[in-house]
């Protein structure tokens, strides 16, 4: 490779060549692209096939920065997406990057998980490693240790080898993030973690060695971490309001120049992860406040700035336009952004609901006509192309006296909700 590549040369073509990931979504395929671009044949297996059909026809199903160059670059020569789960016996490494969802009664659902282990049994072979890279509950990867050993008759350690290494990127930064952020390396056993180095030692030379549970744990803290941080924001920001004073002003009051604080501004918190990872500590605690009213804060806050909106104006056959509808800045994954349940509340009012989001194709109309007239604004992300959403701005397109709800202080007036 060049060497302004990024990655950590791989010249070694000789054994231990060939990874499946699991699941080429948005943990999965740019992992695979990277492992591609480090010399490495990857079978990309998903059930998806409107996916792969799209990754056969070097189609990016979704917003990743570099990731098409190398999809342009491998797709259908070292990169093979399929449906073909017994290229998993083909390879070397297998990972697996499918989702952890929670059900309705916010229990960790493994059914993602469930469905390939029959697959897993089927093609294992001996001298294989297994990599875990979905976030599970903590023992998750030895109870898939048992269950594998019990299925097989092989042993791990010995036959095979398991270890969890969580991702760690930002999604929509993912190819450079891969190599620059450290990889925690999780065995079952020690020959396991150094098994799992073998590979990921080819794209990234920061490594961080433990054991399967602490891997498990370090994942879900890192998640907790954000979310609980940025409820505390959310909680200020709903504490000043109620106290009529500007949370902007006042966070920069308790941030400037002083070491000992870094509260991040308020605004919208959820995403596939940051909504439901805390859920797989709580099951077995008793002391889960801290985790589930964080929760709480982060999830009812869309509708505690509707109901103050409600206090000030009557909401009834009032046009309400959503400006965002992904769960982070500058992304098009949509998966529980929060915008959804502020529609739906919305919609219960008796509103008539328009969306928008510049990086949703069926979203992206034109900003103007979208806005007017607008009787309520609610910017529910702060997405580069808002960034100009001035007041000036706002008042020459939507309707006298229109409300609107600025988390994000895109306007830089410090009012979260205002009329313009």
């Amino acid at each position: 490779m060049g060497a302004d590549s990024g990655f950590v040369d791989n010249t070694d073509n000789s054994s231990s060549n060939t990874v499946s990931v699991i699941g080429v979504g948005r943990v999965g395929l740019p992992l695979s692209l990277v492992l591609c671009e480090a010399g490495f044949t990857v079978y990309g297996i998903d059930v998806n096939t409107d996916m792969i059909s799209k990754l056969l026809n070097k189609q990016m199903p979704f917003m990743e920065k570099d990731a098409d160059s190398l999809l342009q670059k491998h797709s259908g020569t070292s990169f093979i997406p399929t449906t073909d789960s017994s290229k998993i016996g083909e390879s070397d490494y297998v990972i697996i990057t499918l989702g952890t969802p929670v059900d309705d009664h916010l229990n960790p659902d493994f059914k993602q998980l469930d469905s390939i282990f029959p697959k897993l049994v089927k093609n294992i072979k001996t001298g294989q490693t297994l990599i875990l890279r979905s976030t599970v509950s903590p023992g998750t990867t030895e109870f898939i240790k048992d269950k594998l050993e019990k299925e097989t008759k092989l042993v791990c350690g010995k036959d095979f080898y398991l270890a969890f290494c969580p991702e760690r990127i930002a999604q929509g930064n993912a190819i450079a993030e891969i190599k620059e952020i450290p990889q925690i390396i999780g065995g079952i056993d020690d020959i396991s973690s150094d098994k799992a180095e073998e590979l990921f030692i080819k794209i990234t030379s920061k490594i961080s060695k433990t054991d399967a549970k602490s891997a498990e744990l370090a994942k879900i803290f890192t998640n907790m971490y954000r979310y609980i941080n940025f409820a505390i924001s959310n909680e200020f920001a709903i504490l000043a309001m109620e106290h009529n004073k500007n949370i902007y002003e006042i966070l920069e009051l308790v941030n400037k120049d002083y070491k000992r604080a870094n509260i991040p501004s308020p605004g919208f918190t959820a995403g596939p992860c940051l909504y439901k990872d805390g859920f797989f500590l709580l099951n077995n605690i008793p002391f889960n406040e801290l985790i589930s009213v964080s929760w709480r804060i982060n999830e009812n806050l869309p509708l505690y700035l509707l109901n103050k909106i409600k206090q000030q104006t009557p909401l009834k056959n009032k046009k309400a336009v959503i400006l965002g509808m992904a769960f982070k800045k500058n992304s098009d994954d949509t998966r529980n952004s929060l915008s959804y349940k502020l529609k739906k509340a919305l919609i219960r009012e008796q509103c008539d609901v328009v969306t928008h989001d510049p990086y949703i194709k069926e979203l992206n109309t034109n900003l103007k006509e979208t806005l007017k007239d607008a009787e309520i604004v609610f910017i529910a992300m702060n997405h580069d192309q808002y960034k100009d959403l001035s007041k000036e701005f706002l008042s020459t397109i939507v309707a006298k006296d229109c409300t609107v709800c600025d988390l994000w202080n895109l306007a830089d007036g410090g009012e979260i909700i205002y009329k313009v």
